[in-house]
């Protein structure tokens, strides 16, 4: 067999880091039970800046003429939100009708839903595609205005707005509500607006893989101890800014490496595993529920794994069938 051959100036390292952390999604929702589960989420806690980070990076275009229409990106997402959407609304409604529960939608709950991208209804775990249409509408004020340098200031700012409102509160005995800062505003723009920074400057930030290895290892371990030490197990913890920042980094310094099931993975399907794992996680904690395992240790350990193989088998099989329809729209166009 001959070797593949790879597109040039393409970012593997990115496809494949998005791979590892589609599946983090999933574990972070979906815990292993005990320690070993409090360890993983801690440590998956980047996964969601990454995400922002990646939309940002691909953002900026050194030739203006390539660059695509941030409205088409926005279009683009709220499409996938408009269906993701209209996919669990319907879920709750047949559940609803199963279980003979009531759906009762208050105002505030609509309003914590358009403010602070806290959705009712559907699943919570959805928040990310609704700030993140927020955030590129942001960013399309930034880029119409060339406000670049404003939205660079507001990076650390608003990272430390998020830290003192989460970390700081918590440590002080406040309990503060996290959809107000897990949010487009205090967490999405300003990583977003990082990822568009390491690419307008990947040229410029010579640090070497080792010392980026270095930091993404401990920084790694200091998000597990830090979940241990202050009991939070919500939001991202301080030390997942330096472990993503880090390992995006890495990714931009390593575009070729790491190419293979992962990095397709990342490509191809991240971004469905990261909309379908909550009915999967859900459908399945309904079976353990049904058939008597729901609290065997056993089968809580195999539960998170069962999610990610239906999460990603569900991702592949909606990849194909939408392959499928454009082959044959184009073959009767």
């Amino acid at each position: 067999m001959g070797s593949v051959v790879k597109k040039s100036g393409y970012n593997y390292c990115l496809d494949f880091i998005k791979g590892i952390a589609c599946i983090c999604v999933v574990f972070m929702h979906c815990e292993f039970p005990g320690i070993m589960g409090t360890a993983i989420q801690s440590i998956s806690r980047f996964c969601v800046p990454f995400f922002f980070m990646v939309s940002g990076y691909f953002c900026y275009y050194e030739d203006k003429t390539r660059a695509k229409s941030t409205w088409l990106k926005i279009k683009h997402i709220l499409m996938i939100t408009a269906v993701a959407s209209l996919f669990y609304a319907i879920t709750a409604v047949i559940t609803a009708k199963i279980t003979g529960k009531t759906l009762n939608v208050s105002i505030n709950q609509i309003l914590y839903w358009l403010v602070f991208n806290n959705p009712s209804i559907i699943v919570s775990q959805l928040w990310f595609l609704f700030a993140l249409i927020y955030v590129y509408i942001m960013y399309a004020v930034v880029e119409r205005f060339n406000l670049y340098r404003l939205a660079y200031i507001m990076i650390p700012i608003l990272l430390l707005i998020y830290t003192v409102m989460a970390q700081g509160a918590h440590l002080a005995g406040v309990s503060i509500p996290n959809m107000y800062y897990r949010n487009f505003l205090i967490e999405g723009f300003p990583l977003f607006m990082l990822g568009h920074w390491i690419h307008r400057n990947k040229d410029r930030l010579d640090i070497s893989n080792k010392t980026l290895i270095v930091v993404i290892a401990a920084s790694t371990l200091l998000c597990v101890a830090e979940r241990f030490i202050l009991g939070r197990d919500f939001g991202v913890n301080i030390c997942s800014f330096p472990q993503v920042t880090a390992l995006f980094l890495y990714a931009v310094n390593n575009p070729e490496k790491h190419e293979g099931a992962v990095q397709r993975l990342g490509k191809d399907c991240s971004m469905l595993v990261y909309i379908l794992h909550p009915f999967v996680w859900h459908s399945f904690e309904g079976i353990y529920s049904k058939v008597g395992i729901g609290e065997n240790t056993a089968a809580l350990y195999i539960m998170p794994i069962i999610v990610v193989i239906v999460s990603i088998g569900l991702a592949v099989l909606c990849n194909t069938v939408s392959a499928h329809i454009k082959k044959v729209r184009g073959k009767y166009a």
